[in-house]
Parts: C-alpha cells; structure tokens; sequence
C-alpha cells in the first residue's frame, strides 16, 4: 500500500515523517521523502512525473514483501493517479497537509527561504489546495508533456465531488509539530486498519 503524505512546502510535512519514523507500528512500513532520490539541476514538473513513476514502482515493489511505503513529498493527487504504475498498487491513501500563506510565508521565512521564493510557494500552495478538492481546478499545472507516459486518462473526466477522487485534508495552521505528528500517525493506523480488511483508495 501506498500512503502519501502530500502538501506544498511549509505544510509540516517533514517534521511529521520523523517523528513517524520513531512510532511503533502495528505493521511493516516504510518512511521516505520524495527527494531523498536527488533532486537534480532545474528539476520541473516533467522530472517530477519520473520521480513519482519511481515511487510508486518501489511500492509495488515493497508490496511483494508486505510492506507499507509512507511516502512525504509534493505529490499532486493528480500525478499520484496518473502514474503509469498507480494501477498496479493495491491500496493507496492520501493525506495533504495544508497552511494559510501567512503562516506558510512565516515557516518557510524560519527556514531561510529567499524572501523572493515566497509568492511561488505561496501560490503553489494555493494551487495545491484546490487541486485537492477539485480535478478541475487548473490540470494544466501538471498537464505538461514529459517522458513519463502519464495516464491522465484515468481522471481526466472526473468532476468535484467524485468519490473516486479521494484524499484527505489537515489544516496545520493552528497546530504545533507534535500534533500534527499525531494526526498524521492516526491516518497511517486508520489507513492500514481499513487495507486489513479490504483495498483502500483514501
């Protein structure tokens, strides 16, 4: 099973993946981060279509050996379905981290982001965000040609409020590191509770 932990930069993401790491879990699973791989030079959104091919091959890869991949990086749903191999996984859930831009701009600032960095994030973010909500909302972000054979073919039809359409959102705005870490090892317990009993796409 896939689980991904998703949402721009300055959502949590990382911090809540370490402490993850620490929590005894009830079953076999793995933590990484999407650009533990190396993020080369001038990496776009066409690389990023490669590299999430690579992710969810490893999970279909893990699965062999009953092994979860909880995987914590900036993963479009969109992208994260239109992988090649997506079709291959037998379960996956999503869990996007979420922050206004103030506290965006404010995390990503304590961070030594350069001041003229922020609107990107800012509106990546944003994007981001309603992406999540709604496969409508602007494809053409990720919609760009690229080696990776996309299948955007699988959602391309679908509208808001598609239950096939599936992730979960966490403010992060008003919550501190420990619990967000907390919210997103009670996702992971959930998500492996529900693919013991039977395939999970949430």
């Amino acid at each position: 099973m896939l689980l991904s932990l998703s949402g721009a930069s300055g959502a949590g993401k990382s911090t809540a993946l370490e402490a993850l790491r620490a929590v005894d879990l009830p079953e076999r699973v793995e933590c990484v981060e999407f650009d533990s791989i190396g993020v080369p030079p001038g990496a776009d959104t066409a690389w990023r279509h490669s590299a999430v091919e690579y992710w969810v091959r490893r999970a279909v890869a893990a699965q062999a050996s009953a092994t979860h991949l909880v995987l914590c990086g900036q993963i479009p749903l969109g992208e994260l379905l239109a992988a090649p191999s997506a079709d291959r996984l037998d379960g996956m859930s999503v869990l996007v981290l979420h922050c206004s831009p103030e506290v965006r701009r404010s995390r990503l600032r304590g961070r030594g982001e350069p001041e003229d960095s922020l609107v990107h994030h800012v509106r990546f973010g944003d994007w981001f965000y309603r992406h999540t909500l709604d496969p409508t909302h602007e494809p053409g972000v990720i919609r760009v040609d690229s080696a990776t054979p996309m299948r955007w073919d699988r959602w391309e039809t679908w509208q808001k409020d598609d239950s096939r359409w599936s992730a979960r959102l966490l403010d992060t705005d008003s919550l501190d590191p420990d619990q967000v870490a907390r919210q997103v090892e009670s996702w992971v317990r959930e998500a492996l509770s529900r693919e013991a009993t039977g395939p999970s796409a949430t």
